[in-house]
């Protein structure tokens, strides 16, 4: 691995690290999350309907299905799917993951 690689690595972990100490929200354990928050589903034929599913898999834990919902270009920025995807399904706060310059697969790893 590069030196450069390292520290990018090394970096991100630091970050991780200040993002849930300085938020309050580090796990008891690495399995576990923050309790997340409920999404709003939308109605049949609403076009946010789409994101149904992608909200209960992050919901249930699937940090991947969270930053699908947040990077979707369909989703408008500060709409309710955008902070609800990159809050993690509500497990942190949108002004630190932003500031942490994190993903949800990188704040939770092993919660894919």
């Amino acid at each position: 691995m590069s030196n450069d690689a390292s520290r990018l690595r090394a970096v991100s972990f630091a970050a991780s690290v200040y993002l849930f100490f300085e938020a309050g929200l580090a796990a008891q354990t690495v399995d576990e999350l923050p309790d997340p928050q409920e999404p709003m589903l939308a109605e049949p034929g609403d076009w946010a309907a789409d994101f149904n599913e992608a909200q209960l898999a992050c919901y249930q834990g699937s940090m991947r299905a969270c930053d699908s919902i947040w990077l979707s270009e369909r989703v408008l920025l500060d709409s309710f799917l955008d902070h609800y995807g990159r809050t993690c399904g509500g497990r942190v706060d949108l002004r630190e993951i932003r500031r942490a310059n994190l993903n949800c697969t990188e704040a939770f790893p092993g919660h894919d």
